[in-house]
């Protein structure tokens, strides 16, 4: 995690925030929420609660957030795997979403018999492969070699 990223958590994490709270809260209500980007009344594209850019530490670490929450969702179901194959099946539900991953039966199944080659056939059986450019071969070797 880079150094930014550790100094706004701390920052989060302090004790009197009351003030940066208060700062928050003003800006939350003022600016409302979409979580798609839209123009606002000048045209600009914007985002979540007034945001127009967002930094790539700050993307990291709705990243993290994300697959945190996704990982919890699918916990039971990949718990017996290596990390590997627990790194293929989170990073495939980021993409699709945990149920577009629940969507891919035929790998499932495959997983659940051991079968790991088939299982990387079956991801790259779909069209989500077609999507993906490069990543679908990436995360089918890694399914075949754990």
């Amino acid at each position: 995690m880079s150094q930014t990223v550790n100094k706004a958590i701390e920052i989060l994490r302090g004790t009197n925030n009351t003030f940066m709270d208060q700062v928050v809260e003003s800006i939350v209500d003022d600016e409302g929420f979409r979580p798609k980007p839209y123009q606002d009344t000048k045209k600009v594209w914007t985002f979540g609660h007034g945001l127009t850019w967002i930094s790539r530490e700050e993307s990291e670490v709705v990243v993290r957030m994300r697959l945190a929450a996704i990982q919890k969702e699918i916990a039971e179901r990949i718990k017996r795997l290596s990390p590997a194959r627990r790194l293929v099946l989170v990073n495939m539900a980021y993409n699709l979403g945990v149920k577009g991953l629940y969507g891919f039966t035929d790998m499932w199944a495959a997983i659940e018999a051991g079968n790991f080659d088939l299982a990387a056939a079956e991801m790259l059986d779909s069209l989500w492969a077609e999507q993906v450019g490069d990543r679908d071969l990436d995360l089918a070797k890694i399914m075949r070699e754990g």
